[in-house]
């Protein structure tokens, strides 16, 4: 099997959450911890889409395998000067692929980022906002949602540069 983004390689199966759900309550009241915060999001989550397509992406794209925490498929349309229009999702996998995925859909479009800002995010610093010790050795499993969605882009992209002619001259 191939290491993903983080360089692990190993699967969990995505029905063992390792209690997860349990750890939630640990947190503080007043701010969510990493493990509450991904349960929160993978009960409700954010910018999903429960059926169907989003007909209008310019962009859809597979990621992940349900054999290794959960597999998404990223809906992107773009907006004027490299920004992104619409981000959707649909999947099925473990609470902390979709926790993070929701919480990852939600921080770039609560923030207006870019899509070079998307492709900027760096897998570890996220890793480290969801809480290390809560992911343990699952970081493919967090990071799932992210990857797919910097290929969205990348995709994006590449489509984009090849249908416009300008870009071809030189």
């Amino acid at each position: 099997m191939a290491p993903g983004p983080s360089g692990a390689t190993s699967c969990v199966h995505p029905s063992r959450d390792r209690g997860l759900e349990a750890k939630q309550g640990k947190s503080k009241p007043e701010s969510k911890s990493g493990a509450a915060l991904l349960v929160e999001h993978a009960r409700s989550p954010r910018h999903k889409i429960e059926e169907g397509a989003q007909r209008d992406a310019d962009v859809t794209i597979p990621g992940g395998s349900p054999e290794c925490g959960g597999s998404v498929v990223v809906y992107l349309k773009g907006g004027d000067n490299g920004k992104v229009e619409d981000l959707s999702w649909t999947g099925q996998g473990d609470t902390i692929s979709m926790g993070a995925t929701s919480i990852v859909v939600e921080r770039i479009l609560s923030e207006d980022l870019s899509m070079e800002e998307i492709l900027e995010l760096d897998y570890g610093e996220f890793i480290d906002s969801l809480g290390r010790e809560i992911i343990g050795s699952r970081t493919r499993h967090a990071t799932l949602g992210l990857s797919t969605i910097k290929g969205a882009v990348r995709l994006y992209q590449r489509v984009g540069s090849r249908e416009d002619p300008a870009s071809d001259a030189h």
